[in-house]
């Protein structure tokens, strides 16, 4: 059986094998084309083109991977900030799903002897998330928890959509029970009084969580949160809701393609955000 150090060499030498046939290819053809953005495009053979292998410009719209490229840069900026910490880092995940940012986050913030909230309602996503976080011997570190989060405590429907899981606010015969709580009550529970990363990831439930927080009794480094304007009239909040609760907390929003949201228009699926406090201009 290969090793690890084998199967990498094999894989290097396959890949510069295929780059190589392809040049050639270029060369025969007369040019390199991409189609990027929904364009096509040609250039020089040896053009050096800014892709790397399993991280290719979008050949569509840019909107069209607006999740995948936004939560690739969310996870290393999140990595990336943690790995510069001193003290031992406490994040809180929100919507952890089945714990892909508990458990790659999970590795460093075990060796800085730090702590993961995560926080997940579906039940059957919280089974893969308990069972992620004990096939990485993270168990000391990842902290599961079982409930949704909105500003009251109370029993909420709950429509099981795999990745776009979320409470719903009318009857539904095939929606189920879950217990919400807000996220003050499970700081105390945890005696957070700082918080390094939260990330929100709730379909739409953004500002109610945002909401749930005593924002006096915590300390929040950085805010991870991605914004699904479409939902907001389920929970019932508007955009200009949202701007307001920003504003008042001194909050600027970022998303992952550097613009600012100063104002909320139209329903439009926004993505990966990162808040940050007004002070730090």
């Amino acid at each position: 059986m290969l090793n690890s150090k084998m199967r990498t060499l094999l894989a290097t030498a396959a890949y510069k094998l295929f780059q190589n046939i392809r040049q050639m290819y270029w060369n025969m053809s007369g040019g390199r084309k991409e189609i990027v953005f929904g364009e096509q495009f040609n250039f020089a053979p040896s053009t050096y083109f800014p892709s790397f292998r399993g991280l290719r410009f979008p050949t569509r719209e840019i909107f069209s991977t607006i999740v995948r490229y936004g939560d690739y840069v969310q996870t290393h900026s999140a990595y990336l900030f943690l790995a510069e910490l001193k003290d031992p880092p406490v994040v809180v995940d929100v919507g952890a799903h089945h714990g892909a940012y508990a458990i790659l986050l999970g590795k460093l913030v075990q060796k800085k002897k730090g702590t993961i909230i995560a926080v997940e309602p579906n039940p059957s996503a919280f089974m893969i998330l308990e069972e992620n976080v004990r096939k990485n011997n993270l168990e000391d570190t990842v902290k599961c928890e079982s409930a949704a989060i909105m500003e009251r405590s109370g029993t909420f429907q709950f429509t099981d959509n795999e990745d776009q899981s979320r409470i719903v606010e009318s009857i539904d015969p095939a929606a189920f029970k879950v217990e919400a709580i807000p996220l003050s009550g499970l700081l105390k529970k945890y005696s957070l009084a700082a918080v390094d990363i939260m990330i929100i990831d709730v379909e739409g439930a953004e500002l109610n969580v945002l909401r749930s927080i005593n924002w006096k009794e915590c300390r929040f480094g950085r805010i991870f949160c991605e914004l699904h304007p479409y939902n907001w009239k389920h929970f019932g909040y508007s955009d200009k809701d949202m701007s307001e609760f920003l504003r008042q907390h001194n909050l600027r929003c970022f998303d992952m393609y550097f613009r600012e949201h100063k104002e909320f228009q139209g329903d439009a699926y926004i993505g990966p955000t990162l808040f940050v406090s007004d002070h730090e201009r």
